[in-house]
């Protein structure tokens, strides 16, 4: 026997009543205006410590592997 079929579920969303009980809203932070865009998205940005000579020698390094490839491909193929 098939089971009879529910009505459609309703939800009750309270209006301004939760603000006359004293019950506020959650509070967002104000976003300052340099930190726009995915900055915005982020709660809390985490400030990374690196070494500030990492990027330009991971730059250099893969600099000089692809000029090492160019290399061997000139003398295999030349």
């Amino acid at each position: 026997m098939p089971d009879a079929k529910k009505g459609i579920a309703r939800i009750e969303v309270p209006t301004d009543s939760r603000a006359a009980k004293g019950v506020s809203a959650p509070e967002q932070e104000p976003v300052a205006t340099e930190e726009r865009g995915v900055h915005a998205l982020v709660s809390r940005s985490a400030v990374a410590k690196r070494d500030p000579l990492i990027v330009p020698l991971a730059g250099l390094v893969l600099a000089f592997s692809v000029v090492g490839l160019i290399v061997q491909l000139l003398i295999a193929f030349g």
